[in-house]
């Protein structure tokens, strides 16, 4: 696994102070989780990149996504959503 978690997305104060942490390293090629935060273990979605993961987890902070903070981590599980759009269908 990669190194220390750091923000890489804050919702502003006024929207909860949310946010989007992770370790995964800006090379990285391979499928990503995207974790609630609330309790470290539900999966959000699984997709095949660091792109769209980041997709999913910025709105999932969000008030519409309603997740509150997310992780982004590196899997080897199996793709849930192909892309950000296929998981907000």
């Amino acid at each position: 696994m990669a190194g220390q978690y750091r923000v890489i997305f804050q919702t502003a104060l006024e929207l909860g102070a949310h946010t989007v942490e992770s370790c995964i390293p800006a090379d990285y090629t391979g499928a990503c989780s995207v974790i609630a935060a609330s309790d470290g273990t539900s999966v959000i979605a699984v997709l095949p990149s660091l792109a769209e993961a980041n997709r999913v987890a910025k709105y999932a902070t969000s008030p519409d996504g309603g997740f509150g903070s997310v992780y982004i981590k590196q899997t080897d599980g199996a793709c849930t959503h192909l892309s950000f759009q296929d998981w907000l269908s």
